[in-house]
């Protein structure tokens, strides 16, 4: 949850607390059903004196959302020959990236550090993404597409465009994201 919280109101959503635990509940539900049905387990276990009982009645009655499904979805496609980058530069380039939520824009080099490169697809193929969808997509593909060669590890790797996002590339390649 983000944002600060002023008289049990989300400020960036204007969401109570109740609505996000029932939002993130319902995610757990339909994306992760074996850690909430452990979470259910252990809530249900609790003591009948409980004073949180509407939190404990929002999880078990979490009912995922239709839309929950139409979210956008991060495929990642790695390539094993092309384009490799140090997987420490990669991770470098994490660590230093920023976190805004401002949109990438026309931009397409969003982010480098010593070889490796965050790049984007070109601007208005697909929706824009922000810095940190960018970011965490990088992180997807910096821990799925890792390659060791001899006693290095390297990345290369993309998110292909989808309806959600334009196409998010982590490699050594100077140019493009197609």
């Amino acid at each position: 949850m983000e944002g600060d919280v002023l008289d049990g109101i989300t400020q960036d959503t204007n969401d109570t607390i109740l609505d996000i635990i029932k939002e993130d509940a319902a995610g757990y539900k339909f994306n992760a059903p074996i850690q909430y049905a452990e979470a259910v387990a252990f809530y249900a276990s609790t003591s009948s004196e409980d004073s949180q009982s509407d939190l404990i009645k929002a999880i078990v009655d979490a009912t995922p959302d239709e839309n929950l499904a139409k979210r956008a979805t991060f495929k990642i496609n790695c390539d094993r020959a092309n384009y490799l980058a140090s997987q420490s530069d990669c991770q470098q380039l994490i660590r230093n990236m920023l976190k805004s939520k401002t949109n990438i824009g026309d931009t397409r080099l969003a982010a480098i550090h010593g070889g490796c490169r965050l790049r984007v697809g070109p601007y208005r193929s697909a929706p824009d993404v922000t810095y940190n969808t960018a970011h965490a997509v990088a992180i997807l593909i910096e821990e799925k597409c890792v390659r060791r060669i001899g006693c290095c590890q390297f990345v290369s790797g993309s998110s292909p465009k989808n309806g959600g996002h334009r196409k998010v590339c982590l490699s050594s390649k100077r140019s493009g994201c197609r």
